[in-house]
């Protein structure tokens, strides 16, 4: 895909308003999106000054790494009483956030916006040489070397084994060994949940649902060490426990309860292609 590709008919009115572009964040340059505009795009009903904050403390965004703040100027409006510019507290958000963003937000315009920023994020990666295999191994190898100096004690095997998952049509790549602690399998997901007696075969349905709405929200799928059993990341788990197929297999009573007493799921279970 090239760089220069006119943006699709779909994008036109959601790109005119979150217009996703190199900024600096973090003291680095990355993909990136302003808070207010995404606000404005996604037709959040509540304030801006509230469902920003609301949002970071809810979901565990994290300042420098997946947003930055600054100090602007709001523009009064003639008939207002404020004839003053007054001032505001600004984001710049990665595209990583104002996709997560996006998708929480459960509607039309969310899933669009997110259409669109995956596009422009493929667009922007299509546009950097291509990088083979070995040369991303290597630099995974030199980035880690500190971390793995720092906790030799734990024994860590010296060889990093590449695991990769192409998410939306970007190459991810994970080093084997890493711990990811906001990731679990989906029988340990069950169990966060609450869903503490399992049907037959369920733990493997619901690791196929998470697997495809992890492809589809553009989070890497990473596996156990010992047994190598796939592990998804908590807002993954969280969207489809929380507004998806998954909720329907929460126990009505978690305290003092005789029977799980589950909802009827979908059946089968609902799984769109990545």
């Amino acid at each position: 895909m090239s760089a220069n590709l006119p943006i699709p008919a779909e994008f036109a009115e959601i790109a005119a308003i979150c217009v996703a572009s190199e900024m600096t964040i973090g003291g680095k340059v990355v993909l990136g999106v302003e808070g207010r505009a995404l606000h404005e795009g996604l037709k959040v009903g509540r304030a801006f000054g509230a469902w920003m904050p609301g949002r970071i403390d809810e979901y565990g965004f994290v300042a420098g790494q997946d947003f930055e703040t600054y100090d602007g100027l709001s523009v009064p409006k003639s008939e207002s009483s404020k004839s003053r510019p007054q001032k505001t507290k600004e984001y710049r958000l990665t595209i990583d956030m104002a996709k997560e963003l996006s998708m929480v937000e459960n509607n039309e315009k969310g899933r669009l916006a997110r259409r669109y920023f995956i596009w422009r994020e493929q667009q922007a990666l299509s546009a950097q040489p291509s990088v083979s295999v070995a040369e991303i191994e290597r630099r995974m190898m030199q980035a880690l070397g500190g971390m793995v100096k720092s906790i030799v004690n734990k024994q860590i095997t010296p060889k990093i084994e590449q695991l990769s998952q192409k998410v939306d049509g970007v190459l991810a790549v994970r080093p084997a060994g890493v711990a990811v602690t906001s990731s679990r399998t989906a029988r340990g997901w069950l169990q966060h949940y609450g869903v503490v007696k399992r049907k037959r075969g369920l733990s493997q349905k619901v690791s196929s649902a998470l697997k495809s709405l992890s492809f589809r929200m553009g989070y890497v799928v990473s596996q156990t060490a010992e047994e190598g059993k796939l592990c998804f990341h908590e807002v993954v788990a969280n969207a489809y426990f929380g507004v998806g197929a998954g909720r329907h297999l929460l126990p009505k009573t978690v305290k003092e309860q005789k029977e799980m007493g589950l909802e009827p799921a979908p059946s089968p279970f609902h799984q769109t292609p990545a």
